[in-house]
């Protein structure tokens, strides 16, 4: 990847804006990641009727969790897992099956991934690149107080993280310091304002969960696509402590959060929408985006289409 320069004025003002499928506006790069654009518009949730949005009811566990991915200690047996997710526009099944399941203590929120996948293949290696783009991944959302957070990883445990801030508040209260901070940051991208908002949000694609623990297991043969693989597990722990930076609570018992989960499954068969890709992003291939409760777009980022879930006592 080409190195740029901390001043990309001169880049951008040479592009021009282009409307990419999902309802992006692309215009000018990112410092450390010029294939991510810097200002981009996201689309609305669409005014036609779309599936219910799931609820789930998140279990308590009495001790720690030990992670390594494997998803075998009994809690998450009893832990209640979803149904597989859907292509993220419509909620329809036409991928091999992935299910995501929450658990809780006062320490760390955790979240288990089942990812069925006959060819399991990992090449970002790179801490905070949009690994999406080249690996199937597993992601996580997590909506606070005016903010959310945003977590991916792909077979080989590279992950991206963003936390998502939105303006509007900031403004509300005279809070431009932070506003003036936020623009400051060296990768950002900002989402302009959505119908009914006045201003955007801007995504730090620097920012980092402290305390996060994550883990991926393989049930299959790493990057050989000569054999059948059967897939693969994920388990994360988010410290709350941390997602205090977003704005969550302390956990209790009857919190209810908002929480959508998302897979990226790539189709490398498409070998000439892949080439076409590839000039604006090195070794993308093309994907279809699965998620937990359907958006009705190819847009993950309108939290308020996402699962409702409940802080149980009720022991795992």
């Amino acid at each position: 990847m080409t190195a740029q320069s901390d001043d990309t004025t001169s880049v951008a003002s040479d592009l021009k804006p282009e409307f990419l499928s999902d309802g992006h506006l692309a215009i000018g790069p990112s410092p450390q990641f010029p294939e991510v654009p810097r200002w981009a518009t996201v689309a609305n949730v669409p005014t036609r009727e779309l599936p219910p949005i799931p609820r789930y009811v998140c279990k308590r566990v009495a001790t720690p969790l030990t992670i390594d991915g494997r998803l075998d200690e009994p809690a998450w047996q009893r832990a209640e897992w979803s149904a597989p997710l859907g292509r993220i526009e419509t909620g329809i099944l036409d991928a091999p099956p992935c299910s995501v399941a929450l658990l809780w203590d006062e320490t760390y929120l955790y979240a288990g991934f089942r990812v069925t996948d006959p060819d399991i293949r990992g090449a970002a290696v790179r801490h905070h690149e949009q690994l999406y783009m080249r690996d199937d991944d597993a992601e996580i959302f997590v909506k606070g107080d005016g903010r959310y957070y945003e977590l991916g990883v792909n077979p080989i445990n590279t992950i991206y993280e963003f936390r998502w801030t939105w303006l509007e508040p900031l403004i509300e209260s005279r809070d431009f310091a932070g506003i003036e901070e936020l623009f400051k940051t060296r990768d950002f991208v900002y989402y302009t304002a959505r119908g009914g908002e006045r201003a955007g949000r801007v995504g730090d694609m620097n920012w980092e969960l402290p305390g996060l623990r994550h883990a991926v297991a393989i049930d299959g043969t790493l990057n050989m696509p000569h054999d059948v693989d059967a897939g693969w597990t994920v388990e994360y722990a988010l410290p709350w402590a941390s997602l205090a930076h977003i704005g969550l609570a302390p956990p209790s018992p009857g919190n209810e959060l908002r929480i959508q989960a998302y897979r990226a499954c790539h189709n490398r068969a498409e070998s000439e929408k892949a080439a076409e890709m590839a000039k604006a992003w090195p070794g993308a291939t093309p994907y279809e985006g699965y998620t937990w409760s359907t958006m009705g777009n190819g847009n993950v980022h309108n939290p308020e289409r996402w699962a409702y879930v409940t802080l149980s006592d009720e022991a795992a």
